[in-house]
């Protein structure tokens, strides 16, 4: 009788190969696309909010506040990942992989 393999097939890696290493890097890798998925959001909702707001100006400026907001996070975001590649290159600790040089 001919067994049957059910593996999957692809990019898939079998689980004895995932290590501390790789789910550091892929929880820092999903942090900075979350990020930027709710800059956009953000982004979009304060620029809503400025179009509802049918010249009150409060609420033009809470809009605005918004919008001041989410760029001050996604800077917030670059300047970290830009921060992790000046350690990566000048230290040689590469935080998106997560290797740590051995000597």
């Amino acid at each position: 009788m001919e067994q049957i393999v059910v593996l999957p097939r692809g990019q898939f890696t079998p689980l004895s190969s995932i290590t501390i290493q790789g789910l550091i890097s892929a929880a820092v890798n999903l942090i900075l696309i979350v990020a930027a998925i709710l800059f956009v959001f953000n982004l979009l909702t304060g620029g809503i909010k400025i179009i509802l707001s049918g010249g009150a100006k409060d609420k033009a400026d809470d809009a605005r506040r918004h919008i001041v907001n989410a760029l001050i996070g996604i800077f917030i975001v670059f300047a970290v990942y830009a921060a992790m590649n000046f350690i990566s290159q000048f230290y040689g600790v590469d935080l998106l992989t997560f290797e740590i040089p051995t000597l």
